[in-house]
């Protein structure tokens, strides 16, 4: 059996292939190189880390990681539709139509249809809702404090500044594209 536990050594040993008749030493093989992540693997990667602790941290409140961020647009008027939370938050619709039916019956989000247009659906936090979020919002932010551990912070800063940029070059390269603005992806479906 092969000891599984990271030593300090480069080659790890890779036991033969036993026979009836001769018992032979263990082939040393030289261990593979140290995997490099690229850009988008180290920012799916640092997001879904930090969602994790987010959703520990928020479990005794009954609410996820995602659920915050959708009352936290909702409490700051940045989205009133589920289809202008997916475009936030970047979820399909199906998603976001059952994270609102979950919120919807805990008792902290509202749907309501528009007074000018009946066909619109509008997202309102309830009074439950507006009275958790302050109660949340400390443990949202120390789940991200622990994952800042260690940073300086001109590093944080920097880091918001770099994040900045990447959504800004995002943000201008949605808006240069075919059928922009439209609410609509490239094969027609709605986003």
């Amino acid at each position: 059996m092969i000891d599984r536990r990271k030593d300090s050594r480069d080659d790890v040993p890779v036991p033969a292939r036993r026979d009836s008749k001769s018992r032979r030493a263990p082939v040393v093989m030289p261990a593979q190189p140290k995997e490099e992540l690229g850009v988008r693997t180290l920012i799916t990667r640092a997001r879904g880390s930090v969602l994790l602790s987010l959703d520990a941290e928020l479990e005794r409140y009954g609410v996820t990681g995602a659920q915050f961020e959708v009352l936290k647009n909702l409490f700051r008027n940045t989205s009133e539709t589920g289809a202008s939370l997916c475009r936030t938050l970047h979820y399909d619709t199906g998603s976001m139509t059952r994270m609102l039916d979950r919120l919807e019956e805990k008792g902290l989000v509202r749907r309501e249809r528009g007074a000018r247009d009946r066909r619109v659906v509008l997202l309102r936090l309830t009074e439950a809702g507006e009275r958790l979020l302050p109660r949340i919002r400390p443990a949202a932010r120390r789940a991200l404090r622990r994952h800042l551990t260690g940073f300086a912070p001109e590093e944080v800063e920097s880091l918001k500044d770099y994040l900045g940029r990447i959504i800004a070059n995002g943000r201008r390269e949605e808006a240069q594209a075919p059928g922009a603005n439209t609410g609509r992806s490239k094969s027609g479906a709605a986003r």
